[in-house]
Parts: C-alpha cells; structure tokens; sequence
C-alpha cells in the first residue's frame, strides 16, 4: 500500500514540522508554519484523513482560499502570507512521496507603500522621559531607542542579555536572529550612554535580559507591544507597531547612505533581492533618495543624572 494512502495529514504535518526543527528553522517561522497550516486542516477538517484525500480532492487548496477570503473575512497580505505557508508544506508532502505533484498559486495582493514613522513622530518618540516616569514608561523609551537605532526584530532584541553589549567595542551581539545567523551591530555613543544608564538604574547583572520583568525573566512579546502602543498614543503618536520601527530604520540608513549591500547585512537577509524587495515596499529608488541622518537629529544626550529608580 502506497505511503499517502497510509498516512494520516496530521501525522505528515508532524513529520514536517519534525525535519524543519531539525533543519534549524527559527521558532517565529514555526510558529507561523502552525497558525497557517492547522488552519487549513481544521478548516478543511482533514487532519484525521489519510493524504489520499489531498489526491482526490485537488480542489480543496482553492475551496480554502476561498473561505479565507469569504468566511474568514481576512486580509489580500494575510492569506497571501497563509498560502506560502501551506504551499511549503503540500510541496514537502509531494517532495516526500505522500501526494502527487501539482502547482500551488499564491494569490496576487495589491501592495500599498507602508509609511514610516515621520521624523516630527521620532522627534516625539525618542524625547527622553520626564524624571517621575514610570520605570515602565523608561524601559519602554530605552527599547524604542534601540529598536531605532539598530532596526532589529523584536525577537531579537527581547533575547538580548546585558552580557551580549560590549561597551568597549561599541557593540551589541544578536545571539537570537530570524535566519539563526549571529550577527553584531554598531552603536552610536548616544545608545551607548542610554544602556549604560538603563542597566545601572535597573540593577541588571550581566546574565539578565536586557528587557526583563521585575523577577528577571524575559519581557513577553505582547507585553512590550501593549507598552509601546501605550507609550506611543500617551505622546500622541497614533503608530504603534514594532515593527514599523525597523522599517523606518531601514528607509532612513538608506536613504542616508544609498548602499544596498550593507542595509543587507545590518537587516541580516538572507539576500540582496530581499532587501530589494524590502525598500519597494517602502516607496525607494534609487532616484528618490536622499541623504538623512535620523540617529543625529533625534538621539538624545542624556545629561542629567538619575538620582534613583522611577516611581
């Protein structure tokens, strides 16, 4: 009896998950693999049969893609997202023998130019907090700054240990990245002042989080996106996203230096027509950009001393 025949898909999803585990595939994209993909099996309701079903029903892709965009009521970029999910794992199970062969379509998407933080909205941002603030609020400030001045993930960061900043160099050392490629990112002498002070006022040991919670363990990412979403409409700024951080990093390093390839090595991806791919998404060309310098406007020089921690 042939393999798909015996094999139930739940059973195939495991095995899948199982080897791209192996293959060291980063914890965020398996998380993403496994909101997608038992979505299309519960939606389906074919976890419990065997991968002859795929065979059979080779409708059952675009009946999906239909209650994506009917029932679920969901986004063109969501179920564009959903697909390349599910693709990669009907590809593996044809790769592997359980299904035969047969094209998987990503649905096509209008994209939209995302827009940035603007530099009146940083300016606001990366003002240093009031002496009262809550430590909260402060921690807060000091994560948006870092996000800002190095464009990193927000998993990355959130893995961030004191350990891992090196004064002396001017570095920081991502141990924790979206590809598993380490990497290290330079520091201007004002992030360096605000980490200083941070660790020193929060009492953090060198084997602590640098984001950590009152007991030390690590901030959660909800939690740090519900501070920044507050912190950010306290201050005016109807912009919350995280990420829209990195974004903004990246539209301001290149347009400041016009190098692709270094922009390539500071977002550590995995090629330079990602980037590419990136910077279209953000509205540059070569022929629209223009020399700025966010980090020299906006990074703020602390210099008054802090007398103790926030109330």
């Amino acid at each position: 009896m042939a393999q798909y025949e015996t094999t139930l898909i739940k059973d195939a999803y495991a095995f899948f998950v199982a080897e791209k585990k192996a293959e060291n595939l980063s914890p965020s994209t398996l998380d993403t693999y496994d909101i997608h993909i038992k979505n299309f099996m519960q939606t389906m309701e074919i976890a419990d049969f065997s991968c002859a079903l795929l065979n059979d029903n080779p409708q059952m892709y675009l009946d999906w893609l239909e209650d994506l965009q009917t029932e679920q009521g969901k986004k063109d970029v969501t179920i564009a997202s959903y697909c390349r999910s599910v693709r990669a794992f009907l590809y593996w199970l044809q790769d592997n023998s359980y299904i035969d062969p047969f094209s998987v379509k990503i649905p096509k998407y209008q994209k939209t130019i995302k827009q940035c933080y603007s530099a009146d909205e940083l300016s606001t941002l990366l003002k240093k907090p009031a002496k009262t603030c809550s430590e909260v609020q402060y921690q807060t400030w000091v994560f948006i700054n870092l996000i800002c001045a190095t464009g990193l993930r927000l998993s990355s960061a959130l893995n961030i240990k004191v350990a891992d900043i090196n004064i002396k160099e001017k570095a920081v050392y991502v141990q924790q990245t979206k590809n598993n490629k380490a990497q290290v990112l330079y520091l201007n002498d004002n992030m360096l002042t605000i980490l200083k002070k941070y660790v020193a006022l929060f009492d953090l040991e060198t084997n602590d989080y640098l984001f950590c919670t009152a007991e030390k363990t690590p901030l959660a990412k909800r939690t740090i996106q519900d501070n920044v979403a507050t912190f950010n409409r306290k201050r005016g700024v109807e912009k919350t996203s995280i990420h829209l951080f990195r974004h903004t990093y990246a539209k301001n390093y290149y347009q400041q230096t016009r190098d692709i390839y270094s922009l390539c090595q500071v977002l550590n991806h995995s090629s330079i027509a990602v980037t590419e791919n990136y910077l279209r998404d953000l509205g540059l060309t070569l022929a629209n950009a223009t020399a700025y310098n966010p980090q020299a406007l906006f990074a703020q020089s602390a210099k008054r001393k802090r007398r103790g921690k926030m109330s």
